[in-house]
């Protein structure tokens, strides 16, 4: 079941270049759909049973892949592919918004094939990143991922699409390179020299000792921390590495960039979660008052980057910088107290923190969407243009209304519940830095609703009376998002549930290992 989630898109990429050029998007959308619905198998069979953490995943497959002697020490590479409660909601995510990026690039020019193929690549490579249950395989999906997106942008992109997407690719390069020797380094330092890379064998190991730095020492797993989690920071992405994403997304076609901020900045999240939190929490702890003020630079930084923007697109790109610190706050507040008597709190952070990269990545892949729904119309995106435009395009108006109000967190949205329980567990353990990171819920009110009177309410301007509203293909991706969003939000108990095993297992054996 999991290869097939995780390969059924190559296949399907191969066969979109074979086909005839005017099947490419059915291809694309039959199994892009279809892997949707074999993702919502796998929840309900997680339902029907034991909802499993990282030690113990509920769908789990392996094949022994690489078993390398050099010298008197063996390289081993598993092909381990797992699922529990943390990852289930990434593979969701990523099968709906790849579902959807077909749909809502059904009318692509030029190139309708290899665009479609590229998508498919792509869905496959973030896949294998939320399924690995093995570190090499893990950083192997993460580099995969980089070609396809590289290309989505460079090719289909705006004016400054070369520079954007060279950027991308050399941030993101330069990052995984810092993690791979931190990966490396894990794995000899926690197995010797017949470890596996599986999550199964090296999850909470105890790495000690220090390293020597100009004439000082530095603890060991501080330095395997940082490293590992180089790429990850880059990714999501944290201030100060964040300034490759305003480009990427205002150069990316729409649906491009729903990928990139729905999935591409999940899987730095959830690298941060699953492997920087999860294998080396004893690195991260001295640390985690440092990470909480990063997390809370970059919701300020974010938000109030997005006021002074002109572009709708570079303005959620922004915000989505701003809304990735809650993240990493949440990250942090879980690391920075080991008492049990903080347990609840720092489990209510971790999930909030986890909730947040669903909610994220649906309620900014449909503020991308409604931003291209104009776009395709006006061809523009400046936000001071237009004027009243609500009065010709009133569903668009109400859809896009919709997505910044659970944007800002208002409550019955995704938003809401993922903010409490995040801003709930890390006020407990690092209070200043959440009180600064809950202004930004204020700053993101500001230039959200700035944005919307400004180019939907008020009078019209006659220069856009023309303007046609969202299409039925359209309005159909918004309103699934919508209802999605609303199903998070006003019934979150599900998605908690299927949180809580892996994120109280992730806490308890960092517990122990740091208390050795």
């Amino acid at each position: 079941m999991l290869t097939a989630i995780v390969f059924l898109p190559l296949l399907a990429g191969v066969i979109v270049l074979l086909a005839p050029g005017r099947s490419a998007r059915w291809i694309a959308a039959i199994f892009t759909g279809g892997v949707f619905l074999l993702s919502l198998w796998l929840y309900f069979g997680l339902l029907g049973g034991s909802f499993g953490d990282v030690a113990h995943p509920q769908w789990y497959e392996h094949l022994d892949w690489i078993n390398l002697q050099v010298g008197t020490t063996t390289f081993r590479v598993d092909y381990a592919l797992g699922v529990d409660g943390l990852s289930i909601l990434m593979l969701i995510l990523n099968a709906l918004l790849s579902f959807l990026a077909v749909i809502g690039s059904w009318n692509i020019q030029p190139r309708q094939k290899f665009y479609m193929a590229l998508l498919l690549f792509l869905e496959t490579g973030v896949a294998g990143v939320f399924a690995s249950y093995d570190l090499f395989l893990f950083i192997f999906f993460w580099e995969v991922e980089l070609v396809p997106m590289f290309l989505l942008i460079g090719i289909w992109g705006g004016a400054r699409r070369e520079y954007a997407a060279w950027k991308f690719l050399l941030y993101t390069l330069i990052g995984s390179v810092f993690t791979l020797g931190g990966i490396f380094i894990l794995y000899f330092q926690a197995g010797g020299k017949s470890a596996s890379f599986q999550y199964l064998s090296v999850a909470g190991p105890r790495i000690t000792g220090t390293i020597p730095f100009f004439g000082a020492s530095l603890s060991l797993p501080v330095v395997i921390f940082i490293l590992i989690c180089v790429a990850f920071a880059v990714k999501m992405p944290m201030w100060p590495v964040h300034t490759w994403l305003p480009d990427a997304h205002t150069e990316a076609p729409t649906a491009v960039s729903v990928l990139l901020a729905g999935i591409l900045l999940k899987m730095g999240a959830y690298g941060l979660i699953r492997v920087g939190f999860g294998f080396l929490p004893q690195g991260l702890e001295p640390i985690a008052p440092w990470l909480g003020i990063i997390g809370a630079i970059s919701v300020l930084w974010g938000a109030g980057a997005s006021m002074v923007q002109h572009d709708m697109k570079r303005m959620i790109a922004y915000s989505s910088v701003s809304h990735m610190g809650y993240i990493s706050l949440g990250v942090a507040a879980a690391a920075v107290a080991t008492s049990a008597g903080a347990l609840n709190f720092r489990e209510a952070a971790l999930t909030g923190a986890s909730l947040q990269m669903f909610a994220h990545g649906l309620i900014t892949g449909m503020l991308f969407f409604c931003v291209g729904v104009l776009y395709e119309r006006a061809h523009t995106r400046e936000i001071d243009i237009f004027g009243g435009i609500g009065k010709v395009m009133p569903v668009l108006m109400l859809l896009y209304s919709f997505a910044c109000f659970t944007s800002l967190g208002l409550p019955g949205g995704a938003g809401f519940v993922a903010e409490y329980l995040t801003f709930t567990g890390s006020y407990a353990t690092l209070p200043v830095q959440t009180i600064f990171a809950v202004f930004g819920i204020v700053l993101t009110a500001g230039y959200l609703l700035w944005m919307l009177r400004r180019s939907f309410y008020g009078a019209l301007n006659l220069k856009w009376a023309w303007l046609t509203d969202a299409s039925a293909r359209e309005r159909a991706i918004l309103i699934t998002l919508a209802v999605v969003i609303l199903l998070v939000g006003i019934y979150p108990a599900p998605f908690i549930d299927l949180l809580s095993p892996s994120v109280h297992h992730m806490l308890t054996t960092a517990q122990s290992v740091v208390a050795r």
